[in-house]
């Protein structure tokens, strides 16, 4: 069977109306699409949408179920590939640029004579970064799919955007409080730490908005 453009409308109403999650839109539109084509041609273009519904979706209630099913596994599957990002700066060949990076960096801070404000903002600008990212990713949303529709994986990036966001308020407040004296010190072993922490953690996250658009078909 194959459906006009106005039943074809019809059908990704409902589903808008339906579902929450644009990735679940997708693949259960798909899905329906694909089984149509093996649909007898004499019946009607509803009777074989509910078919479909009823026979591989059980029933019209069970598309929410099946649409929690799919957030889950997209959310474990970016959590896996996030932390297999994060794994590849510390395994070969990434560690090898890691502990260039890491050279770099201290040489960077301790020959540098940057004063305590300006390695402050260094540090800022790293927690703030994810922001960035999430930023980037929100207007990539509409410019490049084209919709504003919820993604399965908004919650979590705005948690990874968050994190670096909470526990770097802790020592930025406690840089204050002393009075940069950490700074003062040359303690350039703990900014290098925390310099290349948060290079990692930004790099990786970038990895992973990167990967979702480079898999995300347009709607």
């Amino acid at each position: 069977m194959k459906p006009t453009d106005e039943q074809l409308k019809t059908l990704q109403d409902y589903l808008h109306e339906t579902l929450v999650y644009r990735e679940a839109y997708e693949e259960i539109y798909d899905h329906i699409l694909t089984a149509l084509e093996d649909q007898p041609g004499n019946i009607s273009y509803q009777d074989a949408i509910n078919n479909i519904i009823r026979n591989d979706f059980g029933d019209p209630k069970n598309l929410l179920k099946v649409e929690k099913g799919i957030k889950e596994g997209l959310v474990n599957d970016a959590i896996r590939k996030y932390f297999a990002y994060l794994k590849s700066y510390f395994t070969f060949p990434g560690i090898f640029y890691t502990i260039t990076g890491v050279m770099a960096s201290y040489y960077f801070f301790s020959y540098s004579a940057f004063s305590p404000g300006i390695i402050f903002w260094i540090f800022a600008f790293l927690v703030i970064a994810p922001s960035v990212i999430w930023l980037m990713r929100l207007y990539n949303t509409g410019y490049i799919l084209d919709t504003t529709r919820k993604s399965a994986r908004d919650k979590l990036f705005e948690t990874f955007t968050g994190v670096p966001i909470r526990i770097g308020l802790i020592p930025m407040a406690f840089i204050n409080l002393t009075d940069y004296k950490i700074w003062q010190e040359n303690n350039y072993y703990f900014i290098t730490l925390f310099f290349v922490i948060g290079v990692v953690y930004n790099l990786a996250l970038y990895r992973l908005y990167k990967d979702e658009f480079n898999n995300a078909p347009a709607i």
